[in-house]
């Protein structure tokens, strides 16, 4: 589900939030890339412990943001992942969606970086 430029993310929203300021859709994409790098770390942890809980709660805190800069393959996944560790009854399903929520962000990680680059010259 890449856009015409081949990302994965859009950052439409950012820019109309910004109205425009370069500094904040900076500021903000960091501020993404800190917390998908903790999501990814966090998920793979919880996991290993079994810890549902905690992967609910990453999934949920990182949903917004997903929604925020349009991740739209990944939208479904992360609630399907919140879901799934809320019940607590599939667990079988859980690994293949992390797995899948870990190479998307790592992605979209490695795009915005890219991206961070061309706005700073």
């Amino acid at each position: 589900m890449e856009n015409s430029q081949g990302k994965l993310y859009n950052l439409v929203n950012l820019e109309e939030i910004s109205g425009g300021s370069d500094e904040f859709i900076i500021e903000m994409t960091k501020l993404f890339i800190d917390q998908a790098q903790n999501t990814i770390n966090g998920l793979n942890a919880a996991f290993d412990q079994k810890n549902f809980t905690e992967i609910k709660n990453l999934a949920h805190q990182i949903k917004p943001s997903i929604d925020n800069i349009k991740i739209d393959i990944l939208s479904p996944i992360i609630r399907e992942i919140e879901h799934l560790a809320e019940r607590q009854d599939q667990p079988e399903k859980l690994s293949p969606l992390i797995m899948e929520t870990n190479t998307v962000l790592e992605t979209v990680i490695s795009q915005l970086q890219t991206e961070l680059k061309e706005r700073a010259k």
